[in-house]
């Protein structure tokens, strides 16, 4: 709300990145554009949407047939759209249910790993679908490397590859190092308590052969 009032004194209109968050946490009233993608709720990829509020007029940047009430002209998938449409409706349908899924895990997998890796970031302030946790000296590259049938990472997909040590780790008050010696695991929906904490058990293993 006061990142809307602020955008709002500026003339500016707000919009929301929810591309994390649809479908796990209220999307603000304040929003003049929410972006959402499908894949991220369990949909197919390749399809993604951007809500509008009524009186709110975008230039378009392609033009061509029109689509979109003229606002992006191209051909989109009906099979996307559709398969978007039922994961939708699934998110708001399981929107109680999820929430307290993430939650049971989050909880069994920060017990096991409290004695060998702090958490990075607020234990409470955050999505609990998540973990982010470091240890000191990990050689996250060989780690990876060690475990590849796991799917964990060392950042956000939007940096990957790139090298350099998260910028939100950094602004966070993580040195360099710290944030380089950070993984970040992610787990929902589908994902059982044993498969998580057999996960966390290999990734703690591979951890402790690096002789740390």
């Amino acid at each position: 709300a006061q990142l809307a009032a602020i955008a709002k004194a500026a003339g500016a209109l707000f919009l929301c990145d929810a591309v994390q968050g649809y479908g796990r946490e209220l999307i603000p009233d304040e929003c003049d554009l929410v972006a959402v993608s499908a894949h991220k709720i369990h949909g197919p990829k390749g399809v993604g949407a951007l809500w509008i509020r009524n009186g709110i007029t975008l230039e378009p940047l392609l033009h061509g047939g029109g689509q979109e009430p003229a606002g992006r002209s191209g051909t989109l998938s009906p099979a996307l759209c559709a398969g978007f449409g039922a994961a939708a409706q699934l998110a708001k349908q399981r929107f109680g249910a999820d929430h307290a899924h993430s939650e049971q895990l989050f909880r069994a997998a920060l017990s096991h790993v409290a004695v060998d890796w702090q958490l990075n970031g607020s234990r409470d302030e955050r999505y609990h679908g998540n973990l982010n946790l470091r240890r000191e000296g990990l050689d996250v590259a060989r780690l990876m490397s060690d475990l590849r049938d796991i799917a964990f990472s060392a950042g956000s997909a939007c940096a990957s590859g790139s090298g350099r040590p998260s910028h939100v780790l950094r602004a966070t008050g993580l040195s360099d190092a710290q944030a380089k010696s950070s993984i970040r695991l992610g787990f929902g929906r589908y994902t059982t308590e044993e498969e998580l904490i057999a996960a966390l058990d290999r990734i703690n293993q591979t951890a402790r052969a690096q002789k740390l």
